[in-house]
């Protein structure tokens, strides 16, 4: 699960599910796009949804990453606990500020991401290894958080922030490895905070 995928100017959540229940050590085919585990995940991507001004630096966006923020993430379920979708939210100055409903052809007008969304979406591999009721099989079982700094040497995070894929604002050298060590040698991010619970108890609006 790629819980947060994101810089200043783009971001994206992404569930990957995999037909395999527990630590599992893939062999040819099996590591490859049509084998075991989703490469691509479902991704929600504002910017590639057709919503450029709702995440980027600066007040003119919806949401400033020029200052702190609380990524909200939520897994609703139906009556027998079966996952029907993944929803973000961010609370940025006291306000709970929701994701916008898709405006775009060819994709549901839904406001966080559901197997219908992730069918229009292209999302294949996801939907063949279970869509979000065998990922939400994976959550029961469990699964560690972890936080990382990095970036994409062979991709230059095209996938998540290129204009030419549609992804967000960033042209197609900014994300190349030698120019963001000679911008920002030193690049630093702070998580702080983490809490989970119960859909909704885990923050509130000033």
């Amino acid at each position: 699960m790629d819980i947060w995928e994101a810089n200043a100017r783009s971001t994206q959540i992404a569930p990957h599910p995999c037909n395999q229940t527990g630590p599992y050590l893939c062999t040819g085919d099996e590591c490859a796009a049509n084998g075991v585990c989703d490469k691509n995940g479902c991704g929600w991507n504002t910017y590639r949804l057709g919503q450029p001004n709702y995440y980027g630096e600066g007040p003119e966006f919806t949401v400033d990453t020029t200052k702190p923020f609380t990524v909200v993430t939520q897994f609703p379920a139906d009556a027998n606990g079966t996952l029907t979708g993944v929803r973000r939210l961010y609370v940025q100055d006291g306000k709970v500020i929701k994701a916008d409903a898709i405006d775009k052809s060819g994709v549901p007008a839904v406001d966080y991401a559901t197997d219908e969304y992730c069918a229009a979406t292209g999302a294949s591999a996801f939907m063949r290894l279970g869509a979000l009721a065998g990922f939400g099989e994976s959550l029961t079982r469990g699964m560690v958080l972890t936080f990382s700094l990095w970036w994409d040497e062979g991709g230059f995070m095209h996938w998540l922030d290129a204009k030419s894929d549609g992804a967000g604002p960033c042209n197609a050298t900014e994300g190349d490895p030698k120019i963001i060590r000679t911008i920002e040698p030193a690049p630093q991010v702070t998580f702080s905070q983490m809490k989970w619970g119960e859909i909704g108890s885990t923050f509130s609006e000033a």
